[in-house]
């Protein structure tokens, strides 16, 4: 549809129009946009940046319509001084140069639904290499994202995860990241027990399903506490194991800390038929439920992952967890 003939349909939905009409008008607007969902969010972007003008290069208000590029998407380009950088809605954005927008949604859906990629390079038609690049992209736009705030009962709790270099060729050219021979897959750590073979991930969770999260280096106090500390509200009631970081990160919000010890019954106690705890009393439940989905995850769907990777799948696994359109991985990714 050229200008004029668009500019001749807005005069009459303002001026001419019947309600009923307009009414009919927005059903069909409601249903361009169910059909044409990443379409419609890529024109709001242009949309927008066409009023604003804003390059996001260099900030100044300065930028100009510019044609289209071959994706037919609204290209810009900056007037300012120094400048002069051509862009389009999605630069600087985790979707920039990416191709393809007619599958973006698809993809999406295979990620809520955890599918491999050789799923997705037979039901897709992207190659393998394609899809793994672009579920970086959408992973890393979710790992991003704001970290919740934890209220009233909070739990708190670690997991570990095998340390993995999973696709690193420091083996093959010479140069390996540990002094140590190449692990097979499937294979665990070589010493028993936490060691620095481990890699924790600190979760914690509170009864409304707020979750914050964070992968760590090492399982010090002051690296605990810089991924938890700030995120949970004061005058909240703790629950945790025995670690150390627990109780001082109580003290410092002004909470209550509660040690959660795991009770420890005879053969004769299970015989008797004597129950694992006490209904409605504090617990780690939550959080050990969530870890249990999220070893799920890593070590089963996705067959692990690397550690410089792992905190993308893991931001994954909660946001799975919140039941989300696929529609939101682009909106998150676009933003």
């Amino acid at each position: 549809m050229d200008a004029d003939c668009f500019a001749r349909i807005e005069r009459a939905v303002l001026n001419d129009m019947s309600a009923e009409q307009v009414v009919r008008i927005e059903t069909a607007a409601h249903e361009f946009r169910a059909r044409h969902a990443v379409d419609v969010l890529l024109a709001g972007k242009a949309v927008a940046l066409e009023e604003s003008r804003v390059c996001p290069h260099c900030g100044t208000g300065e930028a100009v319509k510019n044609g289209r590029d071959r994706r037919g998407l609204q290209r810009f380009v900056c007037r300012g001084l120094n400048c002069g950088q051509s862009f389009t809605a999605i630069t600087t954005t985790w979707l920039s140069g990416m191709r393809m927008p007619d599958k973006w949604l698809d993809f999406a859906q295979c990620l809520e639904d955890q599918r491999s990629l050789t799923w997705i390079h037979q039901h897709l038609g992207i190659s393998r290499k394609t899809g793994f690049a672009w579920r970086k992209r959408f992973l890393g736009s979710v790992a991003g994202l704001p970290a919740d705030t934890l209220g009233g009962i909070v739990e708190l709790d670690e997991a570990y995860f095998v340390r993995s270099f999973k696709g690193h060729r420091g083996w093959k050219t010479g140069n390996p990241p540990e002094n140590r021979p190449p692990r097979y897959r499937g294979s665990g750590a070589v010493k028993r027990g936490l060691s620095s073979e481990q890699v924790p991930v600190v979760t914690g969770l509170d009864n409304s399903g707020h979750i914050v999260q964070g992968v760590l280096t090492n399982r010090t106090d002051e690296a605990i506490s810089a991924v938890l500390a700030a995120q949970i509200e004061v005058r909240s009631l703790i629950c945790s194991d025995g670690h150390s970081s627990y109780p001082k990160i109580a003290e410092a919000r002004t909470c209550e800390h509660v040690t959660i010890e795991r009770p420890i019954h005879s053969q004769e106690d299970k015989a008797r038929g004597l129950t694992k705890g006490t209904p409605g009393a504090l617990g780690l439940g939550r959080v050990n439920s969530y870890h249990e989905n999220l070893k799920t995850s890593i070590n089963r769907v996705f067959r692990g992952v690397s550690t410089k990777l792992l905190p993308n799948y893991v931001a994954l696994v909660k946001h799975l967890r919140s039941k989300l359109v696929p529609l939101v991985f682009i909106q998150t990714a676009l933003a």
